[in-house]
This record gives C-alpha cells, structure tokens and sequence, in this order.
C-alpha cells in the first residue's frame, strides 16, 4: 500500500476522499482506510449540477452549469475541511475531457475551490472503473462497461489480461439532451436515438469475446433497473452488487419506462425525480448493448471508478498523481485482489477427500473457504439476526447472491438450528429447497475446521459408500474430543453417513477413540 504509517489516525484509520466529476453530476465519497488496505465507505454525496448541458452543441463548458458545480464543490471542499481529510483525489471524466474550455474551467476551479482535477482520458476511465468493478465481482473473462452521463466505455479481459478498450459518446444525459424533450421522447425520436445506439455500438466480431464471456456492468442506470427488477419481484433481500439480471427483463423494463411519463417515472422508488431525464436513454443503451452483442445475463457491480480511483491511489499513490494507469497495472490490481483464500492446511485434510469422494460439491468448498475467512473478521455478536445481516452486508466478489446466503445461513447454523429454520423460510424465493443441504453440510464442517485448526491437527479420511473412517492426529494443542463427538454428530446427519472417529494421543483423562452413532 502506497500510504504511510503516519497517515493513519489513532486507531489505524487513514480518511480518503475521492471527487468524480462527470457529465450530469459531480459526486464524492469519504472513506476510512485501514492499514491492511481494506476500506469502507462513510459518507456519500451528490449534486446533480449537469455540468455537460448544451456542451454536444457547442463545445463548450457554460456559465449556469459551471457555476451549479463550482457551488457543489465548495460544499464538498467545507466538508472535506470540517472532517480533516488529508487525501483528496478529485478526478474529471467526459465533459470536462471534452470541451474546448477546459483549461479555462479547471484554471477557474483550482482558485476558487482549491481542487486540482485530473482529467481522465476515454481509456484511463475505463480502466480505474474495470478495477473497481472487478475487483469487487472477479470474472476473469468479461466485457466491462461503465455507463455514465456522457460517454460509455468498455473493456474486454480474458483471464483478467485487457484485450480491448473502448469509449463510445453514449452518455444517458448526453443521448437525453440530443432526442428528447425534457426526458421525454416522441415515437420517432426514440426510434432515432435507438438506430445511433446500434450504429455506435460495436460489432460482437470487432471485440472478438470468448463463448464464456461474462458481461458486468456500473453505472446508476444500471443500478436502478436492478432495483427496479426487485421492486417488481419483491425481493427480499436488499442488495445490489453481484446481482444478475437477465435480457428479458432488462428489455422488458427499457420499453416500460419509455411509456411512462416523467410524474410517473418520478414516483418510481428505484427511478426518483434525479434520474427522470436519464433513466429511458440510459436503460435503452443497456437493452439494446445486450441484444447487438448477444448477452443473456448481466452482473451488477456496485462500485466502478470511484473505487478503482482509491485502490490505484493505495497501491501506488506516486503513480497514480504523476502518470496513467495501463492495462497491465490494471491487470495487476484486479488478479491481486481476486486472489482466492486458500483454505488452511488443517481445514485442507477434512474437505478435500470430501469434494474427491463427492460427498460434498466443489462449489459448497468454495462457501466453506470464503465462510472460514469471513468468521476470522467478524466481532463478537451474540444477536443472531445482527450476525446475519452483518455477515450479508459484506459484498463477495466471489459468490452470487443465493451463494452469500448460503454462507450467511451456514455460519447462523453453527449457533443455532432454529434460527437458520426462519431465515431460511423468508429468503425462499431466492434459495432452493436443496440448498439447506448445503447449508447443514458447509456448518458441519465450519465446525469441525475450526476444531482442527485451533488444535493445529491433521484429519485423515477413509470413506466408502455410506460409511466415513475420520482419524485425527494430535496437534500443538490437546485435541477436545468430545467437543468432536458432538460436532460429529451434526456431520453425520448433514452428510447423511455413519462416522466412526479417532484422535491420536488425547488428553489424559478423554478417551482416545470417540465413537459416534447416528
């Protein structure tokens, strides 16, 4: 990591702030960063100052817009001040990128507000919003794209190795400002701006993606036709990032919205009276994006440059201030935070005869991996619904959505049964009866590592058919082996076997062979 020791506060929390100024709003939001590198938002703000209004006809940043944004920017600047933020990183996409003025206005900015902008280039944005995104949903092979206000930009990988990056003038403001009144589009203007899409757009060939691309995308639009989508399905649980959506519904929803009137789409929750002259430009671009280029599915990121600006800043701040980011740093950010957590030598020799015998799946070994390590962060809750929910809460890079409650539940499980019973049953339509299988199977074994591993002892397995020989070698620490039996007992009915089990050199006084009976 790039910062100092001396950066971080009492307490080993260093505040960053990053400033994303766009085509329709300007945005920043405050982190604390941790000295692990690991960081957490903790204020959010945006004004919609449409600083690119009338710029696609001139060419030229105007005096109203200009002013609205140097306003919010001194807001930010007071708010900044007022919470002793040492690190600033204000950064400009498209409408500054591409005026005629822009010298003019950051000249004008940096007197009056104290701000000194970076102006990101077409590739250098897609490529900090490719590492925000993917490193917080890790698909190796993906067309990436970021839509904003003025522009689209997208970047293909595959196995995280940047093959293609492009910036396309498809902003949802700038396409709104161009075919609509107001937000509002007639017939035939809709159906200008849906052929200047599909001529912009790029060919499937042109981008030459693998049959195993995955399509992830950022972007407010986006975010708000998944929360649209949930709306419409009450859904239950209140997530976005890492959720999918798939080509019907967002075609279906993109020729809703173009019905509804601007009241309409203002009483929307997931719309709101912010992206009413946005929302039907930004959602046809989507739509049409999936059917030129043949994706059936899309993965919702919920965090895209802004983030991608703070991790470059983190791993190399001299390079971040003094140069642009390429596609093989981008690479580099993206694999080293999409490293897997290996599971522990311990936890090792209990699940991998399991996964080879198939007793358990590779995808339950996965949850167990990601459910140990996540178990090692968390404070002591002795609430098992807060548990949960703080457990939820934290996004996966790695896991869908059902995935994550699996590991939710499974971690709720090793506390208590009944509780896991009512969880289960009010996230039914996101989980599948199957599922509590795994649930029992990955609590079962959570149980049984953490035993392991506190211990420092090996398992060895024999498993044939129904029938599951486990022989626990002593470790560093005396092995508790009626805390085993008891966990044992919960194994054998998660994995519906007969266990018989025996610890090597157990402490005086406790038996050196535990037999357990279904």
């Amino acid at each position: 990591m790039a910062a100092h020791p001396e950066d971080h506060e009492e307490g080993g929390i260093m505040k960053v702030s990053v400033i994303d100024l766009g085509f329709n709003s300007v945005k920043m939001v405050n982190y604390d960063v941790r000295k692990d590198g690991s960081y957490l938002a903790y204020q959010q703000e945006g004004v919609k100052v449409k600083l690119g209004e009338g710029l696609t006809k001139a060419g030229y940043l105007k005096g109203e817009p200009v002013e609205r944004t140097i306003e919010a920017l001194k807001l930010f600047r007071d708010v900044i001040g007022f919470d002793s933020i040492r690190h600033v990183l204000p950064v400009a996409t498209s409408a500054v990128r591409d005026a005629v003025n822009k010298a003019d206005f950051l000249r004008l900015v940096r007197d009056q507000t104290g701000f000194q902008f970076k102006v990101l280039t077409g590739q250098e944005e897609a490529f900090y919003s490719y590492v925000g995104a993917l490193e917080s949903t890790c698909v190796p092979t993906s067309l990436f794209f970021d839509l904003g206000g003025g522009s689209l930009e997208m970047v293909y990988t595959e196995n995280y190795s940047i093959k293609k990056v492009r910036s396309y003038p498809l902003g949802a403001l700038r396409l709104s400002q161009r075919y609509s009144e107001n937000g509002v589009f007639s017939k035939k203007a809709y159906g200008k701006m849906e052929d200047h899409i599909l001529d912009v757009l790029p060919e499937k060939k042109e981008l030459g993606m693998s049959i195993d691309t995955t399509l992830v995308g950022v972007g407010g639009t986006l975010r708000a036709i998944a929360r649209y989508e949930q709306e419409l399905s009450d859904y239950e649980l209140d997530k976005i990032h890492n959720y999918r959506l798939d080509y019907p519904s967002v075609s279906a929803i993109a020729r809703e919205l173009y019905r509804m009137d601007a009241d309409e789409l203002a009483e929307a929750k997931a719309i709101g009276s912010n992206r009413v002259d946005t929302i039907v430009a930004g959602s046809t671009i989507i739509s049409l994006l999936m059917q030129k280029l043949g994706f059936d599915k899309i993965v919702v990121s919920a965090r895209g440059l802004r983030e991608g600006i703070l991790s470059a800043f983190l791993r190399d701040a001299k390079t971040f201030y003094s140069g642009s980011i390429s596609s093989e740093r981008a690479k580099a950010h993206v694999t080293f935070a999409c490293q897997v957590e290996p599971l522990s030598q311990y936890a090792f020799s209990l699940v991998r005869p399991l996964v080879s015998s198939g007793l358990m799946r590779e995808k339950e070994r996965v949850i167990l991996s990601h459910a140990l390590k996540q178990m090692s962060d968390l404070p002591s809750v002795t609430n098992l619904s807060n548990l949960f929910h703080l457990i939820i809460d934290e996004d996966n890079a790695f896991l869908t959505h059902r995935e994550q409650l699996i590991l939710a539940l499974a971690i709720v499980h090793t506390k208590k049964e009944k509780t896991v019973d009512w969880l289960f049953a009010r996230y039914r339509s996101i989980l599948e009866p199957q599922n509590m299988r795994s649930i029992e199977k990955i609590s079962a074994c959570i149980v049984l590592s953490t035993i392991l591993e506190r211990s420092k002892a090996m398992a060895r397995l024999s498993i044939s058919g129904k029938k599951v020989g486990i022989r626990i070698l002593q470790g560093k620490q005396p092995v508790p082996a009626m805390l085993v039996a008891d966990a044992l007992r919960n194994f054998e009915r998660a994995f519906n076997v007969a266990v018989s089990c025996q610890v090597n050199n157990a402490p005086k006084g406790q038996p050196a062979s535990v037999r357990v009976i279904a």
